[in-house]
């Protein structure tokens, strides 16, 4: 793997992010928020590449496998308990040298967690921090699920889903 290769996926998965949970319309019953910090193990940054040449327009992938931090899902601490899927679409270049990354990404994410599933996704999000994922929808448990996923804050090997449930 480049450089290069090395240096974006550091950048975007290593990103700190400030934490704020989203709200949204509950119809007037009282939303139920909850902040879940899981641990996260990153497999291998896969490059899909697009024309023109070089790191602008092409899209990475990497799968993270999610493990427990705390008693979350009834599971007991470092317990595999999900798995994110995390794409972005590089709008900018990366350096060799490894001085970073500018321009912007677009970010899609799938959560797959105990009873159901969480899409966050970010147009135009610049290469910098705060790195926060806005959730756009949600299934089974976590259907209408509004907030935020703050990818590893402070650096830590962690995802914090700040979820605000109907």
């Amino acid at each position: 793997m480049s450089k290069r290769l090395v240096t974006l996926g550091f950048v975007l998965v290593l990103a700190a992010g400030i934490v704020g949970a989203g709200q949204g319309s509950n119809g007037g019953h009282k939303a139920n928020k909850m902040s879940i910090t899981l641990r996260i193990i990153q497999g291998v940054t896969q490059r899909h590449p697009h024309p023109p040449a070089g790191d602008a327009g092409d899209v990475f992938s990497v799968d993270l496998t999610l493990l427990t931090v705390k008693n979350d899902f009834d599971s007991a601490p470092n317990t595999r308990v999900g798995k994110m899927n995390f794409s972005y679409l590089l709008h900018g270049s990366c350096s060799v040298a490894g001085n970073g990354c500018k321009g912007t990404v677009d970010i899609e994410t799938t959560t797959k967690l105990p009873g159901g599933t969480i899409t966050a996704n970010a147009k135009g999000t610049p290469i910098r921090q705060p790195f926060v994922i806005g959730i756009k929808s949600g299934t089974g448990r976590f259907k209408g699920a509004t907030g935020n996923v703050v990818i590893a804050p402070d650096g830590a090997a962690r995802n914090i889903y700040n979820l605000t449930l109907p």
